[in-house]
């Protein structure tokens, strides 16, 4: 999409475990744990990267941005953030001194969904995600540091109110590949570079798409990012 958008020479780089907390990514880059695969994308092929530690990754590039997120299960609890947004804040900017900080804010998981930390918000989507953006609100938006809030939890939000419904995950949490993942990747283009996403007509090569869906994907996207903190139904 970036491509499509006219926009070449991206470096993509992902500090990947799966639902790590902030916790435990700022006990990693303290310590400078080998405990991440690191992804790497320079031409759309992601490329692993095995036993890497979050030190080493930042400093593999010059990064322009840095992007943080807490684990799904814990995004909605504003306790989980402090101390540990602090400790990796300071470690980022001595490593990347001229990087730009921006936050990714998750998205509630599907209303039937039987992930384990459900519970937390009373098996409710919209309690979920009334919980994840009142936090991003007091831990956040409250902090200099960071330049922009992804809002992808709002454009999936947004989408659920489409022809889509409630059905843009694969499992009940993770983003479904056509429709949830695509969501987010405009999101994230549309935050990271402000670009138009209206020229944009690159699918992936494995789906096929309505005209309907394709608007209904860029609309919800749109709307989270004029409206990053509310649901614009359809």
């Amino acid at each position: 999409v970036a491509k499509d958008a006219g926009i070449e020479n991206v470096v993509l780089g992902n500090l990947y475990i799966g639902s790590c907390t902030l916790q435990q990514h700022a006990y990693n880059i303290t310590s400078n744990a080998s405990s991440y695969t690191y992804r790497v994308n320079e031409d759309g092929q992601w490329l692993n990267n095995d036993s890497y530690s979050s030190v080493d990754a930042l400093k593999s590039e010059d990064w322009d941005m840095v992007v943080m997120q807490q684990a799904s299960g814990s995004s909605g609890m504003p306790d989980t953030y402090y101390p540990y947004i602090s400790t990796l804040i300071a470690k980022v900017r001595e490593l990347c001194p001229d990087a730009e900080l921006m936050w990714h804010m998750t998205w509630a998981y599907q209303g039937n969904s039987n992930h384990p930390e459900y519970y937390k918000y009373g098996y409710d989507q919209m309690t979920m995600y009334d919980a994840i953006v009142s936090a991003v609100h007091q831990n956040i938006l409250t902090n200099k540091d960071f330049a922009k809030v992804i809002p992808t939890g709002t454009a999936i939000q947004n989408l659920r109110t489409s022809i889509y419904g409630d059905t843009v995950t694969r499992d009940g949490f993770h983003l479904a590949y056509d429709s949830g993942r695509f969501a987010a990747a405009m999101m994230w283009l549309r935050a990271l570079t402000e670009c138009d996403l209206e020229p944009i007509t690159w699918t992936p090569d494995n789906y096929t798409y309505t005209q309907e869906q394709i608007a209904a994907i860029k609309e919800s996207v749109e709307n989270a990012w004029a409206n990053p903190y509310q649901v614009t139904a359809f």
